[in-house]
């Protein structure tokens, strides 16, 4: 057993028993019960699959994991939509959400929350959605961000030097407006750069953690992934080139090098995996990367969070699904995912699956699940 397997059998899984919700979306009232290990609903597109999903989002995070800034969460003719989740960690609670468009309010345990992110640290929530943050396929600062909250996530501290870094930034460039002195300037440079040191360091550490557990997967992605970004900082260096670089930062309109601008590469085949990776390889290597994720928090938050996944097995031939589960069905995380109708599940996986219509949910039948032989010879004939 590896290091990184022991560290999430050693840290507490968090599950969801049940989630109702009512005038959510295209949804009137439906219940949904989830066992500990892999749950799958599947359906029509448009029914609510992802809108479950979503729910139970919501429920740690307060918002949507839906790029839109303002999604249309209450059900059309509806006023407000309520989502209530039992749960366990360490003991049983009780999360729920209530809103209207553009207002939602979250309590726990029958208490209001005044701070989202203490829930969405106790109740720790990973998607890998196509309508959520594209951390494969998306622009630079999109996969920066996901980095840097992965590590305020695990390392202590560093949230301070975030903060204290943007803040020298922009005061920076406050100044260049305003025509300050040299000595001005060189005081919030300074700051840029002791602030901007730990935050290059941090990265680099974390990369280096995340890269040992995706090398874990190599049996799921098949072709080695890792991350990496630009840790050629040094101190002196930094600082001159801010002092050279004043006319012309004034002239911009801001910084523009520095851990604020610097691009996150996701490498496959030695390139780029947005360039050379198909679809089914980039779904691959997105869900290796959420694995490596849980496993980032059982190391430093030791809790095992909730893993949504939603149309995980889009894109993928009938041998890669079955990979897909086989791998999802040995981590002790619990793991919610969406498949349209028609998908095929081997008998050996243990699932509970549900399809979705328009009576609400139930237990799947027999037509579903395939003989573990026939898979691998479609895959074969594939």
């Amino acid at each position: 057993m590896s290091q990184q397997q022991a560290e999430l059998l050693s840290a507490t899984p968090l599950f969801l028993l049940e989630v109702k919700v009512k005038q959510l979306r295209c949804h009137d009232e439906l219940l949904w019960s989830c066992s500990p290990g892999l749950n799958l609903i599947l359906g029509a597109n448009g029914c609510g699959k992802t809108s479950m999903l979503e729910a139970v989002y919501l429920m740690a995070h307060g918002r949507s994991f839906r790029q839109a800034r303002d999604p249309f969460l209450v059900k059309r003719g509806e006023e407000r939509f309520y989502i209530h989740g039992s749960w366990k960690r360490f003991g049983p609670m009780n999360l729920s959400v209530a809103g209207r468009r553009g207002q939602t309010s979250v309590r726990l345990q029958g208490r209001d929350v005044q701070r989202r992110k203490d829930v969405s640290e106790s109740f720790p929530v990973l998607v890998e959605a196509p309508q959520g943050r594209k951390i494969i396929d998306g622009v630079a600062g999109e996969r920066r961000r996901w980095l840097d909250a992965l590590v305020m996530t695990c390392y202590q501290g560093t949230a301070l030097q975030y903060t204290s870094y943007l803040r020298a930034v922009m005061q920076r460039s406050r100044l260049l407006r305003r025509h300050a002195t040299s000595d001005e300037l060189d005081v919030w440079e300074h700051q840029i750069v002791s602030h901007g040191l730990p935050i290059i360091q941090a990265r680099k550490r974390l990369i280096q953690e995340m890269n040992e557990f995706l090398a874990d997967e190599i049996e799921l992605t098949e072709t080695p992934v890792s991350l990496a970004i630009n840790t050629d900082y040094d101190e002196q260096s930094w600082l001159a080139r801010l002092k050279e670089k004043r006319d012309g930062d004034l002239k911009s309109g801001g910084l523009r090098f520095g851990p604020h601008c610097d691009a996150l590469k996701i490498a496959f085949q030695q390139r780029e995996i947005r360039s050379a990776g198909s679809r089914g390889q980039q779904k691959l290597a997105a869900i290796a990367i959420k694995m490596a994720e849980c496993g980032m928090w059982s190391r430093y938050r030791r809790l095992i969070p909730v893993l949504l996944l939603d149309d995980c097995l889009e894109a993928l031939d009938h041998s890669r699904q079955y990979k897909v589960l086989k791998r999802l069905e040995k981590s002790p995380a619990q793991i919610l995912m969406t498949a349209p109708d028609g998908v095929n599940i081997v008998s050996d996986i243990n699932i509970s699956i549900q399809m979705l219509s328009v009576k609400g949910l139930h237990e799947a039948g027999c037509s579903m699940v395939l003989e573990e032989k026939t898979i691998v010879e479609m895959g074969e004939a594939a």
